[in-house]
């Protein structure tokens, strides 16, 4: 893939320095399209199981030991992490709408010339988006995750990679009690993480 993002891939490809044209039909983008549609399906997977994750964290019913929406405030008063999990719950099936392929699609152009159309750009953009879609939704998981150490007083307790994982998120991110607007720490998160990968 390294070597098609750093290729030539049009047709047709004017070397200026020579003073030629070259007419090689370097043009389909075919591979392009399918790994990206490839790459978007295995990264909805991954949002599906951080989404899945959340839920669990979320339902008291299902852990058996956090309190509902791991609510550090008051029951009843207070929503606790409830709102964000809508966000990431309509997120995750965003994702997995975009994951249909687009290597299947292609509608001919340029008088039929190209008849077959990868599509490879559109995939790409797509899966872009799939990647920033589950960036946001582990924003959560992970917000939610800092919250659950919080209530269980587990901090010294956990694993290094954790601890680590907890102070770092602890120092952009304060615990929630009282219910705040939560976009703003959850884009704060997502920029982290996506920060941490470069």
């Amino acid at each position: 893939m390294i070597e098609e993002v750093n290729s030539a891939n049009d047709n047709p490809i004017v070397d200026v320095e020579r003073q030629n044209v070259y007419h090689g039909g370097n043009f389909h983008g075919d591979y392009v399209s399918l790994e990206m549609d490839k790459l978007k399906i295995v990264v909805a997977k991954m949002t599906m199981l951080a989404e899945r994750q959340l839920n669990y964290l979320l339902n008291s019913k299902l852990n058996d030991i956090l309190p509902p929406f791991v609510n550090l405030g008051k029951l009843g008063l207070n929503f606790g992490m409830q709102g964000v999990q809508f966000t990431a719950t309509s997120t995750t099936a965003e994702s997995q709408m975009l994951s249909n392929p687009m290597y299947v699609h292609s509608i001919p152009n340029n008088n039929d010339n190209q008849d077959i159309v990868s599509m490879g750009t559109n995939a790409a953009l797509i899966t872009k988006k799939v990647i920033e879609n589950a960036f946001e939704v582990v924003a959560i998981e992970l917000i939610t995750i800092v919250q659950a150490i919080e209530y269980l007083k587990v901090q010294d307790s956990v694993s290094s990679e954790t601890k680590k994982m907890y102070d770092e998120i602890r120092a952009i991110v304060p615990v929630f009690k009282e219910d705040v607007i939560m976009y703003p720490y959850v884009n704060i998160v997502k920029e982290f993480l996506m920060d941490s990968v470069k």
